[in-house]
């Protein structure tokens, strides 16, 4: 178990603030997220204390992460762009990119929040987060293929709706 020990401490190190940022992105509510993302270190602390290994500890956090999100919504359905805002979550300023390529932070997240939940979990996974394609399969149990269309659907999306 020492392995693993190092490994789940590595995992925490590593990965807390992405899965903290994520789960902020999912839950509108900073304690909340916090709360989420503390629960799935105890979870996996406690799985890995019972005997179980964990072979990639960056998919088994937020595979953990997701389920308990998910657990969220379905105890409490409320979620709010403006909540989220309200919390501090303020996007980067983009005035270091040219005019063409710029795009406002807070339309971006409206955007955003009008996709429904594969599609915006992929899209933040990927570029909020900067996981690989591979790891997203990974995390979410579905092939890279599965993973790659449905991001392709994504962008093509938002295109269209902040082209309206």
């Amino acid at each position: 178990m020492g392995d693993q020990k190092k490994e789940f401490l590595f995992g925490y190190e590593s990965h807390v603030d992405e899965l903290f940022r994520y789960s902020l992105s999912k839950v509108s509510d900073r304690e909340l997220a916090k709360d989420i993302v503390q629960e799935v270190f105890v979870k996996t602390w406690e799985y890995i204390a019972s005997g179980h290994e964990v072979t990639n500890m960056k998919a088994f956090l937020y595979r953990s992460l997701n389920n308990l999100i998910v657990d969220t919504y379905r105890k409490k359905k409320s979620s709010s762009l403006d909540a989220l805002r309200e919390d501090g979550f303020d996007p980067p300023d983009d005035t270091q990119r040219p005019p063409d390529e710029k795009i406002d932070g807070r339309r971006a997240l409206e955007l955003l929040s009008k996709l429904s939940r594969p599609y915006s979990d992929v899209i933040i996974m990927r570029y909020v987060n900067g996981l690989e394609i591979s790891e997203i399969a990974e995390i979410t149990g579905e092939s890279e293929n599965t993973i790659s269309v449905r991001i392709h659907r994504a962008i093509r999306k938002l295109k269209t709706l902040y082209d309206r």
